[in-house]
């Protein structure tokens, strides 16, 4: 099998598995504080803006407020992820960050592009992220990014066994899968990765599964137990 054909079996929409994606909740948590810093942030334009029309027309003082008011929503979460590295003060705080499909530093385009529909997102993106596997809102899919933990923490998977001739990428991978699954929303995209491992387990390692035509049970419990998988 070519590698190419590998990596299909163990990537979730091309993306890679071990990245520890951070879900809506946390998300949720960080953009309730970025709120708070925009509140901030507008509160003292409103005040700059108080004095304008003494110094031009009414009207060009309106438009000055109206224009803050997009460049500082837009401008606060565009330009702190492009001088910080994918944070905000709220991923700071939730100890989040914006990366590439690959996991790798989003680029500045990236980081403008998942801003530029910020405002739709206010509307449906809990709903995408919740759906979503990979908690991807609809700036995200636009921009190629994810919101994933900096320093993820808690127990991770290890497999007791491992089929002949699989990796050590293929290993890490099945381990990201395991640990990630519970955060999968979605159970049939889920239980379909889960039954993609168990063919692949078939055809390398028979061995490990139970006989033919015996019940697997839950295909996620059943690639635990083909792999006697245990908590580090």
């Amino acid at each position: 099998m070519a590698d190419s054909d590998r990596e299909s079996i163990f990537a979730l929409d091309n993306i890679r598995l071990d990245l520890p994606v951070a879900g809506v909740g946390s998300r949720c948590l960080a953009a309730a504080i970025d709120a708070c810093g925009l509140v901030a942030l507008m509160l003292l334009w409103a005040l700059l803006c108080a004095a304008l029309p003494f110094l031009v027309s009414r009207g060009w003082a309106v438009a000055a407020a109206v224009s803050g008011i997009f460049l500082i929503e837009w401008g606060y979460f565009a330009g702190m992820e492009i001088a910080t590295g994918g944070r905000t003060l709220g991923k700071m705080a939730l100890d989040l960050r914006v990366v590439s499909a690959e996991g790798a530093r989003a680029g500045a385009g990236s980081l403008l592009v998942r801003n530029l529909v910020r405002d739709v997102d206010y509307l449906v993106g809990v709903p995408l992220m919740a759906y979503d596997p990979l908690g991807r809102r609809l700036g995200d899919r636009l921009g190629g990014t994810l919101v994933v933990h900096a320093h993820p923490r808690g127990r991770a998977p290890l497999l007791g066994r491992v089929p002949a001739g699989w990796s050590a990428g293929e290993v890490a991978l099945v381990e990201a899968f395991l640990a990630r699954e519970a955060e999968l929303s979605d159970a049939a995209a889920r239980n379909e990765m889960a039954r993609r491992l168990l063919a692949r387990i078939e055809r390398d390692a028979p061995d490990f599964l139970p006989l033919p035509g015996h019940d697997r049970g839950e295909p996620v419990a059943a690639l635990r137990r083909a792999l006697a998988v245990e908590e580090r």
